[in-house]
């Protein structure tokens, strides 16, 4: 089974990463959001990272789905295409 991190959800739904973290709070690990670790040895000043299953990732666009419907998400970020790509 994949786990996906909140920067790389973030860029595959082209969200802001600070509001997917917002929103994964209400999430628990039933839901496929997880913590991890990635320095050894982790320890109470670790940081962990937010990590996603496929279905926590679907349940993640419910949550931000309700956020909109609510007006409580920030407008989604216009992307420009490089001129270079085909």
């Amino acid at each position: 089974m994949p786990y996906y991190t909140l920067r790389y959800v973030a860029q595959m739904l082209e969200e802001d990463e600070a509001f997917l973290y917002d929103c994964s709070i209400e999430m628990f690990q039933e839901d496929g959001c997880l913590s991890a670790y990635d320095e050894y040895p982790a320890s109470e000043r670790s940081e962990p990272i937010l990590v996603f299953t496929e279905d926590g990732i679907e349940n993640l666009q419910h949550i931000i789905t309700e956020h909109r419907a609510l007006g409580k998400a920030p407008t989604k970020p216009i992307l420009t295409r490089n001129p270079k790509e085909p």
